[in-house]
């Protein structure tokens, strides 16, 4: 599957977020969730919404209060994504 360097940019800032001994297998998770979510939509490409779409359904329950957060440090406006974290 194609991602477009915007999503493959947001991917690694969300990765470079994440500790060291697990960012391998988040990594392989993230991926994969966005491009099943991107096929799931008959997308032949992830974008940056797969790709935070991906990113909240990743992140454990108990983590995601802390998503707006990083979203704003990566320049995203958190409340257009309030929808995913609900």
């Amino acid at each position: 599957m194609n991602w477009n360097d915007a999503a493959e940019d947001l991917l690694n800032l969300i990765l470079g977020q994440t500790p060291y001994p697990v960012r391998d297998a988040a990594e392989a998770q993230l991926r994969g969730t966005a491009e099943a979510m991107a096929e799931e939509e008959s997308k032949n490409r992830v974008g940056v919404e797969t790709v935070i779409a991906a990113w909240v359904r990743s992140t454990p329950e108990t983590l995601r209060a802390d998503l707006p957060r990083l979203m704003e440090k990566f320049g995203l406006d958190a409340e257009e994504y309030s929808h995913l974290l609900e």
